[in-house]
């Protein structure tokens, strides 16, 4: 069985920052958003998933901040528009259940309409 290549994806931070980062195993995903994942799908306007968000799945309860930019984009995408803490994305699933590179298109949504993490200044 061959190695599993990393998936890129973005991490987006309640105060607005993106970070593109590679996710090689579940511990990475983890790590990003600081707790046990919920995926959150996103979809076009046909109804076809895109991509794959991922949030704390006690984000609400463990009253981490609102993500504005990433309840944003769920809701543009089709989902929940209330979202806490760090929002991951990348692209859909493949035909065998692993997730995938996030597109393109999303990827340069988001990098033009949010700062780079290491340029918010806390």
């Amino acid at each position: 069985m061959s190695e599993r290549k990393p998936v890129k994806g973005m991490v987006i931070k309640p105060n607005g920052a993106h970070l593109e980062k590679l996710f090689k195993q579940l511990t990475d995903y983890q790590d990003a958003i600081d707790g046990y994942i919920e995926a959150v799908r996103l979809y076009d306007y046909n109804g076809v998933e895109v991509a794959c968000a991922y949030v704390d799945e006690e984000g609400l309860l463990k009253q981490l901040p609102l993500n504005p930019l990433g309840s944003a984009i769920s809701f543009l995408f089709g989902n929940t528009p209330y979202l806490a803490g760090n929002m991951i994305v990348v692209g859909a699933c493949d035909s065998e259940g692993y997730d995938t590179d996030i597109p393109e298109y999303i990827s340069t949504l988001i990098s033009n309409i949010s700062a780079k993490d290491e340029e918010i200044i806390s």
